[in-house]
C-alpha cells in the first residue's frame, strides 16, 4: 500500500508541530550561555596570564554541571510541588 492512501482525500493533514518545548530551548541556552562564560573566562586568562582567571575557569568547568544539575532539578521539583 503507497503511504497516504489510506486517508481520505478530503482530510487536511495536521500541521507540523515541532519535537522540542520551550522549556528544552531554554534548558539548552542555558547550558550554551554557562558554557560560553567559562571559554570567556579562560580566554581572559590566556589572554591577561591571570591566575584568578584560570581558577575561576577551572572552577566553573567541573563545578557548573553539577551546580546547574541541582538548580534544575530543584526548579522542577517546586513547579511539581505548585501543582499538586
Amino acid at each position: 500500500m503507497i503511504r497516504g492512501q489510506d486517508r481520505n482525500p478530503n482530510e487536511r493533514p495536521e500541521p507540523w508541530q515541532p519535537r522540542f518545548s520551550i522549556a528544552t530551548m531554554l534548558l539548552t541556552m542555558l547550558v550554551f550561555a554557562v558554557m560560553a562564560s567559562a571559554g570567556g573566562y579562560l580566554v581572559r586568562a590566556l589572554r591577561e596570564g591571570d591566575r584568578r582567571y584560570q581558577l575561576i575557569f577551572i572552577l566553573m568547568t567541573l563545578a557548573a554541571p553539577m551546580l546547574l544539575m541541582v538548580v534544575v532539578s530543584l526548579v522542577r521539583a517546586l513547579v511539581a510541588f505548585r501543582r499538586r
